[in-house]
């Protein structure tokens, strides 16, 4: 089962980056590397993102930051960057990151763009940093 899945995972990355080559003329493997860490170009962007909307609603029931000013922008901004982070160790508590898979080949993050070195101190919080996938992002991906 966990190779059944590992290989899903990569064949679903494999797929969207030969569609991805086929509108650029840029062979798939190459756009796989490009994309492999990219949310917005991931096969699982907004998955089941109908699933989310409670949360939604509670992020529009905060103040708008895009209204606030620099002090409480700072304080708005790191208030739902550490929900986020909150929701995912939650998630991984409850054993979500495992369930078809061994933990330590997923890379639980909660990023913000354009990046910063605070997706790095995220991702080292949620996950362990010798597992063979956190190694890789780190090589691959991390600020």
């Amino acid at each position: 089962m966990v190779n059944v899945t590992i290989t899903a995972r990569y064949l679903r990355l494999e797929r969207e980056a030969a569609r991805q080559g086929e509108e650029s003329d840029t062979p798939g493997s190459t756009i796989a590397e490009l994309i492999k860490w990219s949310y917005a170009d991931s096969p699982y962007c907004c998955y089941e993102d109908e699933d989310f909307d409670d949360v939604k609603q509670l992020f529009m029931e905060r103040p708008s930051i895009a209204e606030l000013e620099a002090d409480e922008w700072n304080r708005e901004f790191d208030s739902r960057l550490k929900a986020m982070e909150l929701a995912m160790e939650m998630l991984d508590d409850e054993g979500v990151f495992a369930l078809n898979q061994p933990r330590e080949s997923v890379c639980v993050l909660v990023e913000i763009m354009p990046p910063d070195e605070i997706n790095t101190e995220i991702a080292l919080r949620l996950n362990q940093a010798e597992s063979p996938a956190m190694q890789a992002w780190l090589v691959e991906a991390a600020e």
